[in-house]
């Protein structure tokens, strides 16, 4: 039974449980030896890890995702914690509890639920037909069900892909509620479709992780493409329609210089691409200023991806 969570875990302490191995790279030092640097994880959170006895043989006794049980010492290196390992060795199924290791909300059934009951008021025929072209595919929605909506910084655990689109929806019919001119059926659609090449992007399995058609071409145009072919197979699709879809899937981050090959363009688009953000965003600073409050601190750690560091408040 794991009783050492990575949110537990301070300097000094004694470390001997199982964690996900979510990164390790072999080096070679300045004399020639080696070390092995890695990252352990588990459903509160992640470490870093370094192994400087035996590195090459350890190294090969396990692969990245396998579940391992580390043994040694928590420092500190450049301000974060770091855990000095004396041994990782890999674990069987049989070993380990997958609940110790994988963070799944527990509203997990009625997100779906709740995201299909927005979803029910698109009336325009031909996005009725593509919002129900998936919603009807039993094969794509047993995976989007377990689908993450990132790797690390938001929504990122099995679930977080349909709470994400969930809480989008929400924003969605309010600010068509402030803005009636809005195209309602045509953000509705959009934001069930506007991440779904993250189920082609990302493994979403013990590891959330990149693919290789993740890292070569990405969720926009994964995404864009799996919409293209159930448009493709819904006679009489309006040509217009169809490019004001695939807009906004390919303009939903906003800036170039963020991934979209175009910028948001229509006020659908920029709505939802805003929506998207908003709550992206949110959901990572709660869930930085759970961590840290937990850790006991007001301040979280400077956090490289947004240039600062997060204020809790106190409790």
């Amino acid at each position: 039974m794991k009783t050492q969570f990575v949110s537990m875990l301070q300097e000094g302490d004694k470390v001997n449980d199982y964690f996900v191995a979510a990164r390790k790279d072999l080096r070679t030092m300045n004399n020639g030896g080696k070390f092995l640097g890695m990252v352990f994880r588990d459903k509160t959170g992640e470490v870093g890890g370094i192994m400087w006895n035996n590195a090459a043989e350890v190294a090969r006794l396990f692969e990245v995702g396998d579940v391992v049980n580390v043994r040694g010492t928590v420092g500190v290196y450049q301000d974060r914690l770091q855990v000095r390992a004396d041994a990782v060795l890999p674990l069987k199924e049989n070993e380990y509890r997958r609940d110790d290791l994988v963070a799944t909300p527990d509203d997990a059934e009625s997100d779906i639920r709740r995201l299909r009951e927005i979803l029910a008021e698109v009336q325009n025929p031909h996005l009725r037909a593509l919002v129900d072209a998936f919603l009807t595919d039993t094969a794509f929605m047993e995976e989007f069900s377990h689908a993450a909506a990132g790797k690390k910084w938001h929504h990122a655990y099995p679930g977080g892909l349909a709470k994400h689109c969930y809480e989008i929806a929400r924003i969605v019919v309010t600010m068509v509620e402030l803005f009636p001119t809005l195209n309602k059926d045509l953000l509705l659609t959009g934001v069930l479709v506007h991440d779904i090449g993250k189920l082609e992007e990302m493994s979403h399995d013990m590891l959330i992780d990149y693919t290789t058609a993740g890292k070569l071409v990405g969720h926009l145009e994964l995404g864009a493409d799996m919409v293209r072919k159930k448009m493709d197979g819904i006679e009489g699709f309006p040509e217009k329609l169809r490019l004001e879809v695939l807009h906004l899937i390919l303009s939903h981050h906003g800036e170039l210089v963020n991934g979209s090959p175009v910028v948001p363009k229509t006020p659908e688009a920029i709505v939802l691409h805003l929506a998207d953000n908003l709550d992206a965003q949110t959901d990572a600073f709660m869930r930085v200023v759970e961590e840290t409050r937990e850790r006991g601190e007001y301040w979280s750690e400077y956090l490289p991806l947004i240039e600062r560091q997060i204020w809790t408040r106190g409790r």
